[in-house]
């Protein structure tokens, strides 16, 4: 394995982090009988299986590169799902949502298209949809906070957003690892590689500690 005893730990943490933050999500929208709030907390599944993709993928000393690939299409999934679900939370388009979610099937296909020649640019193409996608959703999700402010926390916001920081680092450290150093991939260099999935954990946590305060406020007013 490539990876140190407390890298793994890391990326062990970032992930159950995630998977925390889909249980509260979920637990939330279900005190508060919001369906779409649970259909949130089901459209963080793919991201989740993503990572337990990758942890698989660093088992195998990163040799598995199908599993890499499938992270990348996970990713897409999982951020269109998180667009869908928040833009169907929007008052105008709650009525709206089965429609909505169209634009899973309508992403993926156009992944497709994008992904193979003739016409293809590759896993760039996927990569670029992936921030497309995520990046609406960040707005989506504060259009969501100023039309309903209970559903989301600022925290859980915050973590979401922070996401962008993660991958703005992961960006540095990889040109870094492989163009400076001369190393096959960022794996390769650990204490670096370690550095910038800290990052992530940072998100996950923020996500789901947003989540969990909500949990808790309204528990309370329910009792």
């Amino acid at each position: 394995m490539l990876l140190s005893w407390p890298t793994w730990i890391i990326h062990l943490l970032s992930v159950s982090e995630w998977a925390v933050a889909i249980a509260l999500f979920w637990r939330y929208g279900s005190l508060l009988q919001r369906a779409e709030l649970m259909r949130f907390a089901a459209a963080m599944t793919p991201h989740l299986a993503a990572g337990l993709s990758i942890l698989v993928f660093h088992l195998t000393g990163d040799h598995w590169d199908g599993l890499l690939d499938g992270a990348r299409l996970l990713n897409l999934i999982g951020s269109l799902a998180l667009l869908a679900a928040t833009l169907s939370m929007l008052p105008a388009l709650q009525r709206l949502w089965p429609w909505v979610w169209g634009i899973l099937p309508l992403g993926l296909g156009w992944a497709l298209v994008s992904h193979w020649p003739p016409f293809g640019e590759g896993s760039l193409a996927i990569l670029r949809l992936v921030n497309l996608a995520y990046l609406l959703f960040l707005l989506g999700l504060l259009g969501v906070y100023c039309t309903d402010r209970r559903l989301f926390s600022p925290i859980s916001i915050a973590g979401f957003w922070f996401l962008l920081v993660f991958v703005a680092v992961t960006i540095a450290a990889t040109h870094l690892a492989t163009a400076r150093w001369g190393l096959p991939s960022l794996a390769h260099a650990d204490p670096l590689h370690g550095f910038s999935e800290s990052f992530l954990s940072i998100a996950n946590f923020l996500v789901a500690w947003g989540a969990y305060r909500r949990l808790k406020e309204a528990q309370a007013v329910t009792r």
